[in-house]
Protein backbone atom coordinates (compact mmCIF):
# COMPACT_ATOMS: atom_id res chain seq x y z
CA UNK A 1 0.00 0.00 0.00
CA UNK A 2 1.39 3.45 -0.89
CA UNK A 3 2.59 5.54 2.04
CA UNK A 4 0.04 8.26 1.26
CA UNK A 5 -2.94 5.85 1.03
CA UNK A 6 -4.26 7.35 -2.19
CA UNK A 7 -5.89 4.36 -3.86
CA UNK A 8 -9.01 4.97 -5.94
CA UNK A 9 -12.05 3.40 -4.27
CA UNK A 10 -14.35 3.10 -7.29
CA UNK A 11 -14.22 2.94 -11.06
CA UNK A 12 -15.57 5.81 -13.14
CA UNK A 13 -17.88 5.19 -16.11
CA UNK A 14 -15.12 4.95 -18.73
CA UNK A 15 -13.15 2.48 -16.57
CA UNK A 16 -16.30 0.39 -16.10
CA UNK A 17 -16.40 0.06 -19.89
CA UNK A 18 -12.81 -1.21 -19.78
CA UNK A 19 -13.86 -3.75 -17.16
CA UNK A 20 -16.75 -4.91 -19.37
CA UNK A 21 -14.43 -5.24 -22.40
CA UNK A 22 -11.98 -7.34 -20.42
CA UNK A 23 -14.69 -9.43 -18.76
CA UNK A 24 -16.22 -10.21 -22.14
CA UNK A 25 -12.80 -10.86 -23.71
CA UNK A 26 -13.36 -8.27 -26.41
CA UNK A 27 -10.65 -7.95 -29.11
CA UNK A 28 -7.41 -6.29 -27.98
CA UNK A 29 -7.83 -3.25 -30.23
CA UNK A 30 -11.32 -2.59 -28.85
CA UNK A 31 -10.04 -2.88 -25.29
CA UNK A 32 -7.08 -0.57 -26.09
CA UNK A 33 -9.57 1.99 -27.44
CA UNK A 34 -11.61 1.76 -24.23
CA UNK A 35 -8.49 2.16 -22.06
CA UNK A 36 -7.34 5.16 -24.12
CA UNK A 37 -10.75 6.83 -23.82
CA UNK A 38 -10.83 6.19 -20.05
CA UNK A 39 -7.30 7.55 -19.66
CA UNK A 40 -8.04 10.71 -21.63
CA UNK A 41 -11.14 11.38 -19.52
CA UNK A 42 -9.23 10.71 -16.30
CA UNK A 43 -6.30 12.95 -17.27
CA UNK A 44 -8.74 15.76 -18.10
CA UNK A 45 -10.57 15.27 -14.79
CA UNK A 46 -7.38 15.37 -12.69
CA UNK A 47 -5.98 18.35 -14.66
CA UNK A 48 -3.12 16.46 -16.26
CA UNK A 49 0.46 16.89 -15.16
CA UNK A 50 1.05 20.65 -15.51
CA UNK A 51 4.73 20.37 -14.60
CA UNK A 52 5.48 17.57 -17.11
CA UNK A 53 7.95 19.60 -19.24
CA UNK A 54 9.84 20.80 -16.15
CA UNK A 55 9.91 17.30 -14.65
CA UNK A 56 11.31 15.95 -17.94
CA UNK A 57 14.04 18.62 -17.98
CA UNK A 58 14.94 17.87 -14.38
CA UNK A 59 14.97 14.16 -15.21
CA UNK A 60 17.56 14.79 -17.94
CA UNK A 61 19.69 16.94 -15.61
CA UNK A 62 19.64 14.31 -12.87
CA UNK A 63 20.55 11.57 -15.35
CA UNK A 64 23.41 13.65 -16.80
CA UNK A 65 24.81 14.44 -13.34
CA UNK A 66 24.21 10.87 -12.11
CA UNK A 67 22.55 12.22 -8.97
CA UNK A 68 19.48 9.99 -8.77
CA UNK A 69 19.06 9.38 -5.07
CA UNK A 70 15.38 9.49 -4.27
CA UNK A 71 12.17 7.92 -5.40
CA UNK A 72 11.05 11.16 -7.04
CA UNK A 73 12.55 13.66 -9.45
CA UNK A 74 12.42 16.51 -8.48
CA UNK A 75 10.51 15.55 -5.27
CA UNK A 76 8.31 18.63 -5.21
CA UNK A 77 5.59 19.50 -2.73
CA UNK A 78 3.06 19.36 -5.60
CA UNK A 79 3.52 15.59 -5.69
CA UNK A 80 2.03 15.26 -2.20
CA UNK A 81 -1.12 17.09 -3.28
CA UNK A 82 -1.57 15.88 -6.88
CA UNK A 83 -1.48 12.16 -7.74
CA UNK A 84 -0.52 12.62 -11.43
CA UNK A 85 2.44 14.81 -10.45
CA UNK A 86 3.49 12.15 -7.96
CA UNK A 87 3.24 9.47 -10.67
CA UNK A 88 5.28 11.67 -13.04
CA UNK A 89 8.03 12.38 -10.49
CA UNK A 90 8.32 8.68 -9.60
CA UNK A 91 8.42 7.74 -13.29
CA UNK A 92 11.09 10.41 -13.90
CA UNK A 93 13.27 8.95 -11.16
CA UNK A 94 12.93 5.50 -12.72
CA UNK A 95 13.78 6.72 -16.21
CA UNK A 96 16.72 8.81 -14.95
CA UNK A 97 18.15 5.81 -13.09
CA UNK A 98 17.70 3.23 -15.86
CA UNK A 99 18.09 5.19 -19.09
CA UNK A 100 20.99 7.57 -18.45
CA UNK A 101 22.73 7.03 -21.78
CA UNK A 102 19.48 7.36 -23.77
CA UNK A 103 18.55 10.60 -22.01
CA UNK A 104 21.96 12.06 -22.80
CA UNK A 105 21.32 11.60 -26.53
CA UNK A 106 17.79 12.96 -26.89
CA UNK A 107 16.23 16.40 -27.09
CA UNK A 108 14.08 17.78 -24.26
CA UNK A 109 10.97 17.11 -26.36
CA UNK A 110 11.90 13.47 -26.83
CA UNK A 111 12.69 13.15 -23.12
CA UNK A 112 9.26 14.61 -22.32
CA UNK A 113 7.66 12.03 -24.63
CA UNK A 114 9.60 9.19 -22.99
CA UNK A 115 8.37 10.39 -19.61
CA UNK A 116 4.79 10.92 -20.85
CA UNK A 117 4.59 7.29 -21.98
CA UNK A 118 5.60 6.13 -18.50
CA UNK A 119 3.20 8.60 -16.89
CA UNK A 120 0.26 7.47 -19.02
CA UNK A 121 0.98 3.84 -18.11
CA UNK A 122 1.30 4.75 -14.43
CA UNK A 123 -2.00 6.62 -14.48
CA UNK A 124 -3.68 3.70 -16.25
CA UNK A 125 -2.64 1.40 -13.44
CA UNK A 126 -3.40 3.89 -10.66
CA UNK A 127 -6.88 4.88 -11.81
CA UNK A 128 -8.13 1.69 -13.43
CA UNK A 129 -6.05 -1.40 -14.13
CA UNK A 130 -4.92 -1.93 -10.52
CA UNK A 131 -8.60 -2.01 -9.49
CA UNK A 132 -9.77 -4.09 -12.45
CA UNK A 133 -7.05 -6.76 -12.30
CA UNK A 134 -7.94 -8.21 -8.88
CA UNK A 135 -11.65 -8.30 -9.78
CA UNK A 136 -11.00 -10.28 -12.96
CA UNK A 137 -8.51 -12.59 -11.25
CA UNK A 138 -10.95 -13.26 -8.38
CA UNK A 139 -13.72 -14.04 -10.87
CA UNK A 140 -11.44 -16.51 -12.64
CA UNK A 141 -11.81 -14.69 -15.95
CA UNK A 142 -8.02 -14.45 -16.35
CA UNK A 143 -4.91 -15.83 -14.70
CA UNK A 144 -2.67 -13.18 -13.14
CA UNK A 145 0.13 -13.71 -15.65
CA UNK A 146 -2.37 -13.49 -18.51
CA UNK A 147 -3.64 -10.17 -17.14
CA UNK A 148 -0.11 -8.77 -16.83
CA UNK A 149 0.62 -9.66 -20.45
CA UNK A 150 -2.68 -8.23 -21.62
CA UNK A 151 -2.15 -4.95 -19.74
CA UNK A 152 1.37 -4.67 -21.15
CA UNK A 153 0.09 -5.21 -24.70
CA UNK A 154 -2.67 -2.62 -24.24
CA UNK A 155 -0.23 -0.03 -22.85
CA UNK A 156 2.17 -0.69 -25.75
CA UNK A 157 -0.54 0.05 -28.33
CA UNK A 158 -0.39 2.88 -30.85
CA UNK A 159 -3.45 4.43 -29.22
CA UNK A 160 -1.65 4.86 -25.91
CA UNK A 161 1.47 6.23 -27.65
CA UNK A 162 -0.65 8.80 -29.46
CA UNK A 163 -2.30 9.79 -26.17
CA UNK A 164 1.15 10.27 -24.60
CA UNK A 165 2.13 12.60 -27.47
CA UNK A 166 -1.06 14.57 -26.92
CA UNK A 167 -0.31 14.81 -23.20
CA UNK A 168 3.09 16.37 -24.00
CA UNK A 169 1.27 18.99 -26.10
CA UNK A 170 -1.42 19.53 -23.42
CA UNK A 171 0.20 18.78 -20.06
CA UNK A 172 -2.68 20.36 -18.10
CA UNK A 173 -5.07 17.89 -19.69
CA UNK A 174 -7.33 20.68 -20.88
CA UNK A 175 -8.92 19.66 -24.16
CA UNK A 176 -7.11 16.32 -24.18
CA UNK A 177 -8.95 13.80 -26.32
CA UNK A 178 -8.37 10.15 -27.06
CA UNK A 179 -7.23 9.37 -30.60
CA UNK A 180 -9.88 8.18 -33.04
CA UNK A 181 -10.82 4.59 -32.51
CA UNK A 182 -8.93 2.00 -34.50
CA UNK A 183 -10.94 0.57 -37.33
CA UNK A 184 -10.55 -3.10 -37.99
CA UNK A 185 -10.49 -3.99 -41.62
CA UNK A 186 -12.66 -6.95 -42.39
CA UNK A 187 -11.71 -9.52 -44.94
CA UNK A 188 -14.26 -10.34 -47.60
CA UNK A 189 -16.20 -13.51 -46.85
CA UNK A 190 -14.92 -15.10 -50.05
CA UNK A 191 -11.30 -14.77 -48.83
CA UNK A 192 -12.11 -16.33 -45.47
CA UNK A 193 -14.01 -19.28 -46.96
CA UNK A 194 -11.02 -20.37 -49.05
CA UNK A 195 -8.37 -19.67 -46.43
CA UNK A 196 -6.65 -22.60 -44.70
CA UNK A 197 -7.65 -22.94 -41.06
CA UNK A 198 -4.04 -22.59 -39.96
CA UNK A 199 -3.98 -19.02 -41.39
CA UNK A 200 -6.96 -17.93 -39.34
Amino acid sequence: MPDDDRIPKTLTGPWKKVLRCLRNRRPADETADAVTTALAATIRDVHGVPGLPDIALRMQEVAANETVGGSRVPASEDARRHVPTDVAERAAAGVAATMRSELALVSPGTAALMLAKRVVAGLAYHYGLDRIGPLLAAEGVYRTSELQDLFSDILASDQISTLAKRLVARPTGEGLRAPDRQRRTRRPLEDIIHMPISDL
